[in-house]
């Protein structure tokens, strides 16, 4: 049996999937030969592809946000001040700098390639000039990775190999279909970036971006239709709220402990 696992998008709540992965090999002891990811799920599937015997790597990323605090600080300001980033995006196509994201991941994968992967890996991202989604398997893992985790809005479109990425999240929040074409035949998908309702707004802006997430979802659900096991974490806090990693992390743990048998 070969075994994928499909990991999604949500920012910070990609921490998530590291108690999860700890869950699955600590309770089945299950060895995953096919990773897929979406955006934060590409960012933590990339670093357990490359060291799949690290069960435990919440101390890497631990590490990382704390080293870039400041920039983390920076990211989180700037996407939170609602007039600021509308104003930014009157007059381009993203609010911050992808700089930001290429210095962090740089930290993490260096020049690693796909081939340096102990487990078959594979990202999608987003092409906004065919509309097509993207799926990448080979070459430097920092592009793939950074493309697949450009935020729509937040981040300007990657240029990579011709095309105009962003994040993958817009047509494959939880890429199922790409482990199933890399060979997976049992595959296992988190969903951590489910809609949660409900009925208070805090403006009008607020309330349509919640009635857009209803359109994602019909089609994250088409996906996780295909998968043969799905989890689901879900939080309320903002996928830029990094600060809030370690508390996203033990309500994970709980989750999953209780839900993984």
């Amino acid at each position: 049996m070969i075994n994928a696992l499909a990991l999604g998008s949500g920012g910070v709540k990609g921490i998530a999937h590291i108690a999860l992965i700890s869950e699955l090999v600590r309770k089945r002891n299950i060895k995953f030969d096919i990773i897929t990811g979406c955006s934060a799920g590409s960012v933590i599937g990339g670093v357990y592809a490359l060291n799949p015997s690290k069960n435990e790597f919440l101390k890497d990323f631990e590490a990382i946000i704390k080293k870039n605090s400041q920039k983390f600080i920076d990211l989180s300001n700037a996407l939170s001040s609602k007039v600021n980033s509308f104003t930014k995006l009157l007059s381009s196509r993203g609010i911050v700098q992808n700089d930001l994201v290429y210095d962090i991941l740089k930290q993490i994968y260096g020049k690693k390639r796909f081939s340096d992967c102990k487990i078959k890996f594979g990202v999608v991202a987003f092409d906004i000039n065919s509309e097509h989604l993207v799926e990448i398997t080979e070459g430097y893992l920092i592009d793939a990775i950074m493309a697949s985790s450009n935020v729509p809005g937040a981040f300007s479109p990657m240029r990579l190999g011709g095309m105009e990425l962003v994040d993958g999240g817009a047509i494959s929040e939880v890429p199922v279909f790409l482990a199933r074409k890399m060979g997976g035949e049992y595959i296992i998908a988190n969903n951590i970036n489910p809609v949660i309702f409900k009925d208070l707004f805090s403006d009008g802006m607020d309330y349509m971006n919640y009635i857009d997430s209803f359109k994602t979802a019909l089609i994250t659900r088409n996906e996780l239709n295909e998968a043969d096991e799905v989890y689901t974490f879900s939080e309320e806090v903002e996928w830029y709220d990094f600060d809030k990693y370690f508390e996203i992390y033990r309500k994970a743990k709980r989750v999953y402990s209780r839900d993984i048998t």
